[in-house]
């Protein structure tokens, strides 16, 4: 009999702590509960945010596997941000995304066409191997590159080589080589031919039409420059005698 009572005390003390948890667990529950009520005068509520599922480079038109939708406090929602997926896929990147950033209007084209990356008041320029150009290294899309241009002796009255721009943006690069091969020729390994290639710039209509010329009379170079931007001295004239900066 005393083996019984002490069993069914046994029980009912597991029972009384069961309880007391469940009891402890809901007012921690109601606790955190009315901690977030709170904070959605301060935060916002929840709200959904477009964000990169994977690093998307410019000029890249975004897929559905590029992105993911998030909650947000939507008082602290960044300007333009996209609230659905549909409205990003298919646009053009106009700026390097990294994976978890905020996709906004402003970081996509308003359409799929090139056209939509390309700033306001400037220009997407490309060069490639048909223009004799040659480059240092292989840059990537927001990369700063200088222009140099080498021009035979009857243009000038000697060979000449002179930069015509200095830390213009890169928009894209496209090259037929792997990577094995791009890392052999930037090391000089013998063997490595070049293969056609292009690099599109933005740039000024101004400078468009000074690389444009370049072009016509010289040989063209792409060098890597630091991503701090450095123009020195102001515009000059297009002139076979005035295209350097």
């Amino acid at each position: 009999m005393a083996t019984l009572v002490l069993n069914r005390s046994g029980k009912s003390l597991w029972s009384l702590l069961a309880v007391a948890a469940a009891v402890a667990t809901g007012l921690s529950v109601y606790s955190y509960l009315s901690w977030l009520r709170a904070q959605i005068p301060i935060s916002g509520k929840l709200v959904p945010m477009v964000v990169a599922a994977a690093d998307i480079d410019s000029g890249v038109v975004v897929s559905s596997a590029m992105v993911e939708v998030v909650d947000h406090p939507s008082r602290y929602l960044p300007a333009h941000a996209l609230q659905s997926t549909k409205l990003a896929i298919g646009r053009v990147a106009a700026v390097p995304i990294l994976k978890g950033e905020p996709v906004t209007g402003r970081k996509v084209g308003r359409t799929s066409g090139a056209s939509s990356v390309v700033p306001p008041g400037m220009r997407a320029y490309s060069l490639g191997a048909e223009s004799g150009v040659t480059i240092a290294m292989i840059p990537k899309p927001g990369d700063r590159v200088d222009v140099m241009a080498t021009f035979p002796a009857e243009v000038l009255g000697e060979p000449t080589t002179v930069t015509i721009l200095r830390s213009a943006k890169v928009a894209s690069v496209t090259t037929g080589r792997n990577d094995r091969n791009q890392v052999a020729s930037q090391l000089d390994v013998p063997g490595t031919a070049q293969s056609k290639w292009g690099i599109t710039l933005f740039v000024s209509p101004e400078e468009s039409e000074r690389l444009a010329m370049a072009e016509s009379i010289g040989r063209i170079a792409v060098v890597l420059a630091p991503n701090a931007v450095d123009k020195e001295g102001p515009p000059l004239p297009v002139t076979p005698r005035n295209l350097g900066t």
